[in-house]
């Protein structure tokens, strides 16, 4: 990162002097060398997986640190389960059926603010195939952050104007292939790829922080995809690049041969970090690198929750672990009662080793997996004592605690 970012930053670790533990503020200062934030409408964005600086969800992020609060970073809602592509690796594969309204979709969204949630985002499914979700965005307000996954189907110039109105932090539209002949050949439809494109423009001419974000299969990674990628990312001008990885999950679901090795995911993170050195274009963001074991490790269950289209609430939104439903009991609740097992990030991605240790996903149809069975595994592979760096600095001084209730929004339950 460059210095004249570093001294941008400058305010946000004097916040941090005295409250949190010197050797995590070290720590954290040469994290950011891996970083290459983006200035944008007169706030700081190191990445998508942080809210911009300054705004009321950057001040939100502080006080659960400074407090040591356990509440999700982020929330994944996927708000309808319709998307008119066929993805072979869509992690909403095989999920169970089915949306809410307008009004109850707005109270899970309030559901999800009331335990601290800092950064929302809206996913499926195709969230741009409801014609409601100007007025979602909107409700979830100054002070949580939002991101949009799509494909960039369906999007309008009158639609991306809109989302910036209504305060959308971030649009990620996928990008499967620099080929367009490849890419429409996974999406399943024929001009997908010129769809994205003009997404991708859209947005840009909105003023949206923009970001492209792919699967790093394999195949792209021996090909030299990623690259090819990172550069298409800087012509188009984005701002960021997002690369995930497969995980055996949804339509990839029994595929276990699809989960890179560690010297794979290694390589990946040295990508970022190399890439994002050079201190121009448009970042690198990988999980691979952020989810690490040097740095935030598998947040599922502890800064991660992902609630799909029917209310389930999952620990993330690859890990079909069915643990409640917003529908039939406050969210809080559940929050609360998951951190039987998720009281820490842990080291290792928790659905690659459900994958390689238990075979979860050869044994299921329908996902999520049902409420006993998913509070066995949970049981079953509970954090070991090993933290993520990042925590175990953290919190050296004293453990996280459970946020306190907001009862006005989680006291109920949407209406069935």
């Amino acid at each position: 990162m460059k210095l004249a970012n570093y001294l941008r930053l400058v305010p946000v670790f004097g916040r941090c002097l005295w409250r949190l533990p010197f050797r995590h503020l070290v720590y954290m200062a040469k994290l950011l060398r891996y970083e290459n934030p983006h200035h944008l409408n007169g706030k700081i964005y190191v990445n998508s997986f942080f809210p911009a600086y300054p705004s009321g969800a950057f001040d939100k992020l502080f006080e659960t640190i400074f407090n040591g609060w356990r509440v999700p970073f982020s929330t994944y809602f996927a708000v309808t389960d319709q998307c008119p592509y066929k993805c072979p690796h869509c992690s909403y594969g095989k999920h169970v059926k089915g949306s809410l309204d307008t009004q109850k979709a707005i109270e899970v969204i309030e559901q999800i603010k009331s335990i601290g949630t800092i950064t929302i985002g809206f996913t499926g499914g195709e969230p741009l195939v409801r014609d409601d979700i100007v007025e979602l965005v909107e409700s979830v307000g100054n002070d949580t952050a939002s991101v949009m996954f799509s494909t960039g189907y369906n999007l309008t110039a009158e639609t991306a104007k809109k989302l910036f109105d209504a305060g959308l932090d971030c649009m990620t539209i996928g990008i499967e292939s620099d080929d367009p002949e490849e890419h429409d050949r996974i999406r399943g439809v024929s001009g997908s790829f010129e769809t994205a494109i003009n997404a991708i423009r859209l947005s840009l001419d909105a003023g949206l922080y923009t970001a492209i974000s792919t699967i790093a299969s394999r195949d792209k990674l021996d090909s030299g995809m990623l690259e090819r990628l990172a550069e298409f990312a800087n012509v188009a001008g984005v701002h960021e690049f997002r690369i995930l990885e497969p995980i055996p999950t949804g339509s990839l679901s029994e595929r276990d041969e699809e989960i890179l090795t560690a010297d794979e995911s290694k390589q990946i993170a040295a990508f970022h970090k190399r890439w994002n050195r050079r201190g121009k274009g448009a970042s690198v963001t990988s999980f691979a690198h952020l989810e690490s074991d040097e740095t935030f490790g598998c947040g599922a269950g502890f800064h991660h929750l992902f609630v799909d289209a029917v209310g389930n609430v999952c620990p993330c939104d690859l890990t079909p672990l069915k643990l409640g439903n917003v529908l039939e009991e406050p969210l809080y609740d559940i929050w609360i009662r998951m951190s039987k097992w998720f009281d820490m990030p842990r080291c290792g991605c928790l659905m690659k080793e459900l994958c390689d240790k238990s075979g979860v996903m050869h044994k299921e149809g329908e996902l999520p997996i049902c409420v006993e069975r998913s509070e066995q595994l949970c049981e079953e592979f509970k954090r070991k004592d090993k933290l993520p760096v990042v925590f175990a600095n953290l919190f050296a001084r004293r453990k996280p605690s459970n946020p306190p209730s907001n009862r006005r929004q989680s006291e109920k339950p949407p209406h069935k």
